[in-house]
């Protein structure tokens, strides 16, 4: 039985050949960027370049020195959260933060670095710049939303709510990890000072690269010290980004196939986010179709993930059920983000999360909705 994937906001299964082959010529050309004189190195390092550049004018326009190579977005997010000066100030987060957000806030209120505040929408869908404006204190130093809700799928108006912050003299962080491939982002328009996301979900890349972009004149102290092949002579850490964020070797061909990755989305961006939004459509109309199930994606929200519950049944017997019967991979239980599944009170049942790739098709769409009616049927709901 042909494999049926259906879990890309996880680790996307599709590999475009473009990007494959980038991540293989890196490998074959193996050497340390810039560490050594020889070409190997020096052409390493052209090729990080380049990558940073890229992705520099992607993301907005702003300086190529300013995009710090990760091994995923959790290690974005943990150079920002634990790296800025917060002087025992405020923090606002909203309750869709995933954990690698969350955790990392809670622990440092726990030793009373700052203080918190969790956002809820209005609107009981995404979070608003009125939402944070309802929420802002005097010393609020940070807030904290992501672009896509790893758990719904909703987009959140982060546009508005960084001209928000912006206005208001507060940084913003934004965790792009779903959003990354589905929505483009301009990191000064929106003024969004930190944003990260990482390769294998949007961007078709092998797990183990990440990115975050900077737009800020505040620099996180760097969470990991050692050899950045400048300023070898010195005994402190370079100050000056990227070198003082990266550490030790940088994974030149997972760099090489993020590059290729984000060329690959922005070379038919239009049209890649066009069949993305058609299936995403399409599930959403055929689940609704079922009294059984509820549904927690917003209809609006056509960014490739439909989010969903048969009335008591525990997600993860749904997951289970169709990867056994049907060979259809998803997603169950609470997908890293407890707040987010307290607000839709689902913290006992979690979610199945269905999420889609432009070369997913309405015929494995079709086989999971005959699918979920069988599931349905066999237990007679």
């Amino acid at each position: 039985m042909k494999l049926i994937y259906f879990d890309n906001s996880a680790t996307i299964h599709y590999k475009p050949r473009y990007v494959m082959k980038s991540f293989l010529k890196a490998i074959s050309h193996s050497a340390n960027s810039g560490r050594s004189g020889h070409k190997l190195s020096t052409q390493n390092a052209l090729m990080i370049w380049k990558t940073r550049e890229y992705i520099a004018k992607e993301v907005g326009d702003i300086e190529p020195e300013n995009v710090v190579f990760t091994k995923n977005c959790t290690e974005g997010l943990n150079i920002v959260l634990k790296g800025l000066p917060y002087e025992k100030r405020n923090v606002l987060y909203s309750c869709f933060e995933h954990n690698s957000v969350a955790r990392v806030l809670h622990e440092m209120e726990r030793a009373e670095k700052l203080t918190l505040t969790m956002i809820t929408p209005q609107n009981n869908k995404f979070i608003t710049a009125e939402d944070v404006k309802k929420n802002l204190k005097d010393d609020t130093f940070l807030v904290c939303v992501n672009s896509i809700s790893n758990v719904s799928g909703n987009k959140n108006d982060i546009e508005g709510i960084g001209n928000f912050c912006h206005k208001n003299g507060v940084l913003f962080l934004c965790d792009h990890a779903q959003g990354a491939g589905h929505i483009r982002v301009d990191m000064k328009k929106s003024n969004i000072n930190y944003l990260c996301f990482s390769g294998q979900k949007g961007f078709f890349t092998p797990q183990g690269i990440g990115c975050l972009c900077i737009n800020s004149d505040t620099l996180p102290t760097p969470l990991m010290f050692g050899g950045t092949g400048t300023e070898s002579n010195n005994l402190y850490q370079p100050k000056t980004s990227p070198e003082c964020f990266e550490s030790g070797t940088l994974p030149a061909p997972l760099i090489a196939s993020l590059k290729s990755g984000v060329e690959y989305i922005s070379k038919d961006f239009d049209k890649i986010v066009k069949k993305t939004e058609e299936l995403t459509r399409y599930l959403y109309d055929e689940l609704s179709k079922f009294d059984e199930i509820k549904i927690y994606t917003a209809k609006e929200s056509v960014y490739g993930v439909v989010s969903f519950n048969i009335e008591d049944v525990p997600s993860i017997e749904v997951c289970d059920f169709l990867d056994k019967n049907y060979n259809i991979a998803t997603r169950g239980g609470l997908h890293c983000a407890p707040l987010a599944h307290r607000f839709f009170g689902t913290l006992e049942s979690g979610m199945v999360r269905v999420s889609l790739c432009h070369k997913n098709t309405f015929r494995e769409l079709k086989k999971f909705i005959e699918a979920i009616r069988d599931f349905i049927d066999k237990k007679d709901i």
